[in-house]
């Protein structure tokens, strides 16, 4: 009976609380390198009776910054947290959490999403051959992101005693590229630069390596 009387009562408590409720608690976006940074905001409301003071509110890395839009929000009173992702080298995904405190020790949570997608794929990103080896061609593979038209304009080694040349698998998506050293006598390398035609606004190149070691 005592157990009883004590949920109730509990349960009364909490909900004489304000409680900030998020209109979307978890956000995804899909970017660029290029784009180099996130920018989100996560809008909420404040749905319980009493007034909710913003404390503090944290992110949970260094790279990416939360603010909200003031401090105070009274019972029915909307808000929001303005969020920046700078992802600098990152690549592929990441999640970011966002941490909101109150003055009175309680948390809310928004969560972003974020997936930095390389317009172009290489594999390996190095070949290479031991001195004296047999100088036998080898392959490199180039692929566009999903839903991405990449276009390989050309390929260049940095030393003459490279060559590359590039083979369409499928055009606007998947490319080989072949480099073979004209001898091996001698420890040398090369950066492989691959131009494109993506993004239109401001063509990418890449670079791959190749090594005689």
């Amino acid at each position: 009976m005592l157990r009883s009387f004590l949920a109730v009562l509990f349960a009364l408590a909490a909900g004489a609380q304000g409680d900030l409720v998020f209109d979307k608690p978890v956000q995804e976006y899909h970017v660029t390198p290029e784009d180099k940074a996130v920018e989100a905001r996560f809008t909420f409301k404040n749905t319980g009776p009493e007034t909710i003071n913003i404390k503090r509110v944290q992110s949970s890395c260094g790279c990416t910054t939360a603010r909200p839009s003031k401090n105070t929000f009274a019972p029915g009173e909307t808000g929001q947290i303005d969020v920046k992702f700078t992802f600098g080298s990152r690549r592929g995904p990441s999640q970011k959490a966002i941490f909101v405190q109150s003055d009175d020790k309680r948390e809310w949570k928004a969560t972003l999403q974020v997936w930095i997608h390389e317009p172009l794929t290489i594999s390996p990103i190095l070949v290479y051959w031991k001195v004296g080896e047999e100088p036998q061609p080898r392959s490199v593979k180039l692929t566009a992101a999903e839903g991405e038209q990449v276009h390989v304009k050309s390929v260049k080694a940095s030393s003459s005693r490279f060559s590359a040349s590039v083979q369409t698998v499928k055009d606007g998506d998947s490319y080989t590229v072949t480099v073979k050293p004209s001898d091996t006598t001698a420890k040398d390398s090369a950066d492989i630069t691959v131009e494109t035609d993506y993004p239109p606004a401001s063509p990418k190149s890449y670079r791959f390596f190749a090594r005689i070691k």
